[in-house]
């Protein structure tokens, strides 16, 4: 069957305590849930009914968001192991205009959508959990914007996680310039337009256009840094065959998928960890370039399975859902998830009118149509619905293919 090439392009068990850490003063990660008995249980009266996770720490390790701040042109804190690179001039002049950019950004659309998730996603964020982003690359941006409070998302693209940046060996190399020319231009089009470009994602992250720049992480970590977050500790981590995260050095699976796991927080808030995981992995229902799908993959199909997901976000999706090839991630993510926010690039609205779960949907901003690209895309049920006025909200900002303000459509659909 031909197929779209997409982006998967911003986490996990709820069994495995080693990755629900949250921050302690001493520079550990601890559970802070895990650390307070159940005051029913322990009294003698009703027990819970679940066995709580063990307490699980993790090291917190500077570095990470010493490098983290490198990346987003961001100065030097006292004590960086990277504070000799912000010296050279390669560096300034990237971190002035990097600087330059995100005041822009920072002073305009993403106060707009700040405000809009704090009032029309507030019920979202107050239950926190996982947010499930599949199809959005390396957009930690608008997970970090739009669920603020949750305590892990888990991200699935196509592109590599690449690796934690030396810049010792860059910059022997003579390619630091390079470098950040590289994480510049990967980033044109999620900060202008909303969305990664697939085409330019399998250039711009596989090392092709600059050696260096190999995978998703340095984005994720810049996103993070710019969105007010620190980064706690950074690893790697593999889907064993039963669906379970393990540490990506105790895998003897041949072909196990390896994800990257970076633990953050809020600036402000010193006593929390959330969880971030983005995986390279194939989530339709066949083999694609190289990458067992879900019929095959029961590895990958049973993690999904297990997790506890709060919310999925579909942004830019490239319509992948409405070809059967897709119905296999298509149905976990509407039996598993409690809302579902998307541009109409996620999922046909049929889904959630006519499938066997029912929802309550909020529809927001304008239903223009698909971009010329994905003309056949066009739904004319959504376009009755956007004709019906009190079920339709304002979307003060652009997002997705339809990225100018005015022409951009959200729909949020809660499950009954």
């Amino acid at each position: 069957m031909k197929m779209l090439r997409y982006t998967l392009l911003t986490g996990m068990v709820a069994s495995l305590s080693l990755f629900f850490p949250a921050c302690t003063s001493e520079g550990q990660t601890t559970d802070k849930k895990n650390t307070e008995k159940d005051a029913k249980g322990e009294g003698g009266g009703e027990k819970p009914e679940k066995e709580k996770p063990k307490k699980a720490t993790v090291e917190a390790d500077r570095q990470y968001n010493d490098i983290a701040r490198l990346i987003a042109g961001m100065s030097a804190e006292e004590g960086s192991v990277v504070k000799k690179h912000t010296e050279s001039a390669s560096w300034k002049q990237y971190a002035q205009a990097t600087d330059a950019q995100w005041q822009g950004i920072n002073q305009s659309k993403l106060p707009k959508m700040q405000k809009w998730a704090g009032e029309e996603l507030s019920d979202i964020n107050k239950k926190g959990g996982t947010l499930f982003y599949p199809f959005g690359g390396a957009d930690a941006l608008h997970a970090a914007t739009f669920f603020p409070e949750f305590d892990q998302v888990v991200m699935m693209g196509l592109e590599p996680i690449g690796n934690m940046p030396d810049f010792d060996k860059i910059a022997q190399k003579g390619t630091f310039a390079s470098y950040f020319a590289g994480i510049r231009r990967s980033l044109v089009t999620i900060l202008q337009y909303s969305f990664f470009k697939t085409n330019d994602m399998a250039n711009d992250f596989t090392g092709r256009v600059v050696q260096d720049v190999d995978g998703t992480l340095p984005v994720l970590l810049l996103f993070l840094e710019r969105t007010n977050h620190r980064i706690i500790n950074y690893e790697k981590v593999a889907i064993n065959p039963e669906g379970k995260l393990i540490k990506a050095d105790e895998s003897k699976e041949k072909g196990a998928y390896i994800g990257t796991k970076i633990t953050y927080r809020r600036e402000a808030n010193p006593d929390e960890a959330k969880t971030l995981y983005y995986f390279s992995v194939n989530l339709s229902n066949d083999a694609y370039n190289g990458l067992g799908g879900l019929s095959t993959r029961k590895d990958l199909k049973g993690f999904i399975e297990s997790l506890d997901i709060t919310a999925t976000y579909l942004k830019s999706a490239s319509y992948l859902m409405y070809n059967g090839g897709f119905s296999m991630v298509k149905n976990l993510i509407l039996d598993k998830s409690s809302w579902v926010l998307q541009d109409d690039s996620g999922m046909p609205l049929a889904n959630f009118t006519a499938g066997k779960h029912k929802w309550d949907l909020t529809f927001y901003g304008v239903y223009a149509g698909p971009i010329s690209l994905f003309a056949s895309r066009w739904q004319q049920d959504m376009k009755v619905a956007y004709t019906k006025k009190e079920q339709v909200r304002p979307l003060p900002f652009g997002i997705g293919y339809q990225f100018a303000e005015g022409t951009s459509n959200l729909m949020l659909a809660k499950k009954k």
